[in-house]
């Protein structure tokens, strides 16, 4: 958790994100990876394209004031985690 599955339309989407290029903007610090059992904890994401593998639908937005969650990626693993935890019921 979470695997999760990109989609286009918003209103099928369980949450809606914003990739922000500055940190402090963020809810949440992610790191993606590509290996679904690397996926164990809130800020390791990984991305599927089985519905049925995902935990959660997503919808990544173009603003962030439309955006359920505001997230800043990293390289670095260890460096993951909530800024906001007040949003982390959303994954």
């Amino acid at each position: 958790m979470p695997v999760l599955c990109k989609t286009d339309i918003a209103s099928e989407a369980d949450f809606k994100v914003y990739l922000t290029e500055i940190r402090s903007e963020a809810d949440l610090i992610v790191f993606e990876t590509t290996n679904i059992w690397d996926a164990t904890s809130p800020h390791v994401w990984c991305y599927t394209n089985n519905r049925s593998e995902a935990d959660k639908l997503v919808s990544f937005t173009d603003g962030q004031w439309n955006a359920d969650i505001v997230i800043f990626l990293t390289d670095i693993q260890s460096d993951g985690g909530w800024i906001n935890s007040a949003k982390s019921d959303l994954i």
